[in-house]
C-alpha cells in the first residue's frame, strides 16, 4: 500500500501546487496550455497508478488470472506506449 499511495500521493500535491500557480497566470491562453500539458501527464499518471492500484489491492477470492494478465499488460505495455504518443503529439513539429 505504501508503494502504491505514497508516490501518488505526493503526485497529487504537486499538482495542487501547480494548479495554485497556473491559476495565477494572468493570461487565460497562458493557463489553457499549461492545463493542457499538465493534463496529458496526470492522465498517464493517472492509469499508472489506477492499473498498479488494480493488481495489489484486488482481493483473492476475484482474483482471475486473466484479470492480472490485463492489467499487467495495461501498466507494462500500453502506458510506457502513451508517453511517447501523447509527448510527441503536443510536438508542433510532430503535427
Amino acid at each position: 500500500v505504501l508503494v502504491i499511495f505514497t508516490p501518488f500521493c505526493l503526485i497529487l500535491v504537486s499538482y495542487a501546487c501547480i494548479t495554485s500557480s497556473i491559476l495565477k497566470i494572468s493570461s487565460a491562453e497562458g493557463r489553457h496550455k499549461t492545463f493542457s500539458t499538465c493534463s496529458s501527464h496526470l492522465t498517464v499518471v493517472m492509469l499508472y497508478n489506477a492499473s498498479g492500484t488494480l493488481i495489489y489491492l484486488q482481493p483473492k477470492s476475484s482474483n482471475s488470472q486473466d484479470t492480472k494478465k490485463v492489467l499487467a499488460l495495461i501498466c507494462t505495455t500500453i502506458i510506457p506506449t502513451l508517453n511517447p504518443l501523447i509527448y510527441s503529439l503536443r510536438n508542433k513539429e510532430a503535427k
